[in-house]
């Protein structure tokens, strides 16, 4: 009789527990974190861009959660060089340098985060998925030569300091694109109906009408 007790009450099953109370703390901590509500949309996000994405500053990204949609891909072909690239960061250190640099001399210069950030914003507002570039940097030796030749070029262009962007958007006519730019854009925004590109520069609010 007295081993029969010894088994049972070696047998004897754990009391009911209350729910979540065995869970250990790094999954606790995981359920905390994914109930978080995302942090608030920083000012260094443009408004046009989309929800979640901001090439500025890393903190304006809001964490991945499971189930999310990844953002679309959007791609850059430059018309010069015919290099593509995925212009939505983030991206390897020197990369963006190197697929903006001057085309004549293939010396690097890096652009503003919030100019590349800009073009984004364009994008993003037309729904577009390619943006076609048409000049980056442009080292001050080639923009002279240039301006000799007669070329529509600034001899003081923002485009030899690496604050500017020629640029179009593949199913967008750049009327289209200069409307939206002159409204949004803060610095500089030009405009070029024949050969189908706006500008975007950095410099002080003006707009022109080119060729």
């Amino acid at each position: 009789m007295l081993v029969v007790l010894l088994v049972a009450a070696l047998v004897r099953p754990e009391p009911a527990v209350a729910a979540g109370e065995h869970v250990d703390d790094k999954k606790a901590g995981y359920l905390a974190a994914k109930r978080a509500p995302p942090p608030a949309r920083r000012e260094c996000c443009p408004e046009d861009m989309s929800e979640g994405t901001c090439l500025i500053d890393p903190v304006c990204r809001r964490p991945a959660r499971a189930g999310d949609q990844a953002e679309p891909v959007l791609f850059a072909r430059h018309l010069h060089t015919l290099e593509v690239m995925p212009l939505r960061g983030p991206h390897p250190p020197g990369a963006l340098a190197k697929f903006f640099r001057c085309r004549f001399t293939d010396e690097l210069a890096s652009h503003p985060s919030e100019l590349i950030a800009g073009v984004i914003a364009a994008a993003d507002h037309f729904g577009a998925g390619q943006i076609h570039i048409i000049s980056g940097f442009r080292h001050p030796k080639f923009n002279l030569m240039l301006t000799k030749k007669g070329r529509e070029v600034a001899r003081d262009s923002q485009h030899a300091r690496s604050q500017a962007i020629d640029f179009s958007l593949v199913g967008v006519s750049a009327e289209k694109l200069y409307k939206y730019a002159l409204k949004r854009w803060k610095g500089g925004v030009g405009y070029y109906p024949v050969s189908q590109f706006v500008h975007l520069d950095t410099g002080k609010r003006r707009t022109w009408k080119g060729h």
